[in-house]
């Protein structure tokens, strides 16, 4: 087993997984996938992301409501966290900064904490993301908390279903 990693948004690795150049998949689920097996493996709850002089940083939890008439900076075109959050925010009445779009979240971390606006900062990503910068006010939702489901996909068609179910446990141990 040749175990190789590679980073990319979800629809070239989705390519990648049907012409079978890829053979397993760590995604988002929440994204319409075609003709694959998926088994979940954890929830990644969403944080606010704000500037500290941002009229919320002082609160210690947030509501969804709290984002009526706000605008967020998102990811560029192309990445499922944008679509995500998109969701989330037409919930809730919030809309998008028009003239800015970041192509990565230590990007999108940088244009929160110079002031530009606010963000929704996945859970796993402020741990390497919100760590190194201390202009970042990063609060949790209470209640239905926004997020997404992080989980392995594979092709259908695939006999090593069974070995990926494993690669699951291995995997669910380390998170605790």
């Amino acid at each position: 087993l040749r175990v190789l990693l590679r980073e990319g948004q979800t629809a070239r690795l989705l390519e990648q997984l049907h012409e079978g150049d890829l053979d397993l998949l760590l995604l988002a689920l929440e994204r319409e996938l075609g003709d694959v097996e998926t088994l979940p493996l954890l929830t990644d709850p969403f944080l606010l992301a704000v500037p500290p002089g941002h009229r919320l940083a002082r609160r210690k939890r947030v509501n969804e409501r709290d984002l009526d008439d706000e605008q967020l900076l998102f990811l560029d075109d192309g990445h499922c966290l944008r679509d995500q959050a998109l969701a989330v925010c037409a919930r809730n009445g919030a809309r998008e900064v028009d003239d800015f779009r970041a192509t990565s979240l230590a990007t999108l971390v940088q244009m929160v904490c110079g002031g530009v606006g606010m963000t929704l900062l996945p859970e796993l990503a402020a741990k390497v993301e919100g760590k190194a910068e201390s202009r970042l006010t990063l609060i949790p939702f209470v209640g239905k908390k926004p997020g997404r489901t992080i989980g392995l996909a594979w092709r259908s068609s695939s006999l090593r279903g069974p070995e990926f179910k494993l690669f699951a446990a291995v995997v669910r141990s380390a998170l605790g």
